[in-house]
């Protein structure tokens, strides 16, 4: 199904919310080698290569990452309660939860850090939950695996002359160049200031909470007058 209309606040909001997740992502990264938040497909075969050798805390750890990455998935169906895009859900109760969850991140992630990653991993998967379709395109914030599959067969359907709708393109050009961007503004925060790294992401996600609470409330008044 072609995308009749990509309105310019789903662009944004694809940039915005995967640029956070490529912050959270590196940031994981770099707290602990190797250690990835926002996807889970190395996590769980990190899990069989730790099995093997029998390095049982790691195991622990990170089904512990596995399973509180599903939570926050939870979490986003119980409140939104549908996975289609549209504006007037409860985004706004689950993009303030997430920046909670970032905030006990950064308060714990000096001291103790395999803990704080528990929370951005939740934080993650609420994020990912957040909103899976959009007019029958999956929207995928957190990680670029399904974005990266879906613009290489575009690109080669056009290259066969079949159809290709070009504003899905543009979407999973959004996608991966926010993944990226954030990457580079994460590794930039916590080579400045490593403690303090997480409050990054914490505050572009207040942020957008704020921004859809405004307009949360706005259109319910003119509904409502």
């Amino acid at each position: 199904m072609p995308l009749q209309t990509l309105p310019l606040w789903i662009q944004l909001s694809a940039f915005l919310l995967a640029l956070n997740a490529g912050m959270i992502n590196i940031l994981a990264i770099f707290t602990l080698a190797h250690q990835t938040i926002s996807h889970m497909t190395g996590n769980l075969s990190y899990i069989v290569v730790d099995i093997i050798q029998h390095d049982w805390p790691q195991v622990w750890f990170l089904l512990a990452v596995v399973f509180f990455f599903t939570l926050g998935a939870f979490y986003s169906g119980f409140i939104i309660r549908d996975s289609k895009l549209r504006l007037g859900r409860r985004y706004g109760t689950v993009l303030s939860l997430e920046a909670f969850f970032l905030l006990m991140t950064w308060l714990f992630i000096s001291h103790h850090p395999h803990y704080a990653l528990l929370w951005a991993a939740a934080a993650c998967g609420m994020q990912n939950a957040l909103a899976s379709t959009y007019n029958g395109t999956i929207i995928r914030t957190t990680h670029l695996s399904g974005v990266l599959t879906d613009l290489g067969l575009a690109l080669g359907y056009k290259m066969r002359g079949l159809y290709v709708d070009n504003k899905r393109v543009i979407l999973h050009v959004l996608l991966i160049l926010g993944f990226f961007t954030g990457g580079i503004l994460g590794g930039l925060a916590f080579y400045l200031n490593a403690s303090n790294s997480f409050l990054a992401p914490t505050v572009l996600t207040s942020i957008l909470s704020v921004l859809y609470w405004f307009y949360y409330i706005n259109s319910a008044k003119s509904n409502n007058p």
